[in-house]
């Protein structure tokens, strides 16, 4: 049930503790908008080349305005569009690349932030309630939010929200196993 942490850091986990599950968000969830923003760059980038083909073929009304008085304008314009479509890219990917949750048979931890690093973890013993919550849409393209309420906060009950987690109700089991786990032991 154990294995060895590969996302997570090693330093976040005590001695004795042991992971249970990690994994990232859905890659589905932060690639398809990146990945439309991206083609529209790529088209983008297609026409700024246009300029710089020895024979282009005659495209009607588009021709006319690259080649007129504001064609630099444009192409310098297409140039920024793709420049921009591959930065939004390059986030969205590194934002994805940087979220981790994990299980540990001691608590839940969530790690985000691209050069910044954020942290929370909730102790299983003051778990209250995992609630997952998945439209249609997700449900076809198997991704699903995860909230796990604690009693852990002085101002109430605090809750951590894990979106796009990859077969939300197999991760909600093994969460559900490892309390069980642990209340048998308490108990």
């Amino acid at each position: 049930m154990a294995k060895k942490a590969r996302l997570i850091s090693r330093k976040m986990l005590s001695t004795d503790e042991r992971l249970i599950y990690e994994s990232r968000p859905s890659a589905v969830k932060y690639m398809v908008s990146a990945t439309i923003v991206i083609l529209i760059g790529l088209g983008a980038l297609a026409l700024y080349l246009f300029q710089y083909l020895e024979d282009p073929p005659s495209v009607p009304y588009l021709q006319d305005y690259l080649d007129g008085e504001y064609g630099d304008y444009i192409y310098i314009a297409l140039l920024a569009v793709f420049g921009l479509c591959a930065l939004y890219f390059i986030v969205k990917w590194l934002r994805w690349g940087s979220t981790v949750f994990a299980v540990t048979d001691e608590r839940i931890i969530t790690q985000r932030g691209i050069l910044n690093k954020s942290y929370e973890d909730v102790p299983l013993g003051l778990v209250a309630s995992v609630d997952i919550s998945q439209s249609i849409a997700k449900r076809m393209l198997g991704y699903g939010t995860i909230a796990i309420s604690s009693q852990a906060s002085s101002r109430g009950r605090a809750t951590i929200v894990w979106e796009a987690v990859p077969d939300p109700l197999a991760v909600r089991r093994r969460i559900q196993d490892v309390l069980d786990t642990r209340a048998k032991r308490e108990g």
